[in-house]
């Protein structure tokens, strides 16, 4: 017996409006590696840590002290690498057949 995609697609909105949307994914709160700041946090703090009452609203709030910058001049680098390679493989193989290409 087969199911019709249709009938699919009616059974699993019937589902979500009856649960809902589904819940979002945890955040990560991963703040620190090894001394290294990884990401920004929202951290969520158990009422039964000392810690509680300095809190704002049960959240404690990590943010990174500096700025991410982007090295653009090696990203345009990065991508006149990536032309030159895309161009070298079409003369390699112009038909797209697979029989020239470099062993990775």
């Amino acid at each position: 017996m087969s199911v019709d995609q249709k009938r699919v697609a009616e059974v699993l909105a019937q589902i979500r409006k009856i649960l809902g949307p589904p819940p979002p994914k945890p955040k990560p709160k991963t703040v620190v590696d090894e001394g290294q700041v990884v990401r920004d946090a929202d951290v969520r703090v158990s009422p039964a840590d000392k810690n509680y009452l300095g809190s704002e609203d049960g959240v404690v709030r990590v943010r990174r002290n500096d700025f991410v910058r982007i090295n653009f001049e090696l990203y345009e680098a990065q991508m006149a690498e990536k032309r030159e390679d895309r161009i070298r493989r079409r003369l390699l193989d112009p038909a797209r057949m697979g029989h020239w290409d470099e062993p990775a």
